[in-house]
């Protein structure tokens, strides 16, 4: 399959926070980082920070990119 004929689900196509489906995607991207990691887990030193997860995970899967 090739990423590249089709929009990236994650970037919204309207200003702000209205393309609820992109916003959704992207919740959905964070919920399962944070499950990975196993931050929601009680014994996570960071559970409940959702803060450095695509940081960290952004080049693990395929046809993912970073500007």
């Amino acid at each position: 399959m090739n990423v590249t004929t089709r929009p990236d689900p994650m970037i919204p196509c309207k200003p702000g926070a209205e393309d609820l489906e992109a916003m959704n995607n992207r919740i959905t991207w964070m919920e399962m980082l944070y499950k990975l990691e196993g931050r929601d887990k009680p014994d996570h030193p960071q559970r409940g920070l959702y803060t450095g997860l695509h940081k960290r995970h952004f080049s693990t899967f395929p046809g993912t990119d970073e500007n």
